[in-house]
């Protein structure tokens, strides 16, 4: 019984190659930077004019009409609404994919510099 729980033991404290830990300040960091990222994506959006217009565009597409059936939306407050929803989804997706790409570039610069390149 005591050698089955030493063996447990054992093999919860190792560690793959495959998986890093990664400290509860980077996670924090990268939650505000995710966050932070979909706020300016989401301004972005509503200032820069062709994009606001991109946004009007699709608005009026048959696939935003076809959602506010599926919904049952019928005001123009519900519309507003589920365009907002879809604003902020779309950014968080692209800050998400930004992020993600960051952070790869960032991990390979560290590795390269690691190996002496």
């Amino acid at each position: 019984m005591q050698e089955s729980n030493a063996k447990s033991m054992k093999q919860r404290n190792t560690v793959s190659d495959s998986s890093v830990e990664v400290s509860i300040t980077t996670t924090l960091l990268r939650t505000i930077g995710l966050v932070g990222l979909t706020l300016v994506l989401a301004c972005l959006m509503r200032f820069v004019p062709f994009m606001a217009h991109a946004v009007q565009y699709v608005a009026g597409t048959s696939a935003w009409e076809w959602l506010y059936g599926v919904f049952g939306i019928d005001s123009s407050l519900g519309r507003e609404q589920m365009l907002l929803i879809g604003i902020m989804a779309t950014c968080f997706i692209m800050a998400l994919c930004l992020q993600t790409a960051f952070v790869y570039v960032v991990s390979r610069l560290r590795r390269s510099s690691r190996s002496g390149r």
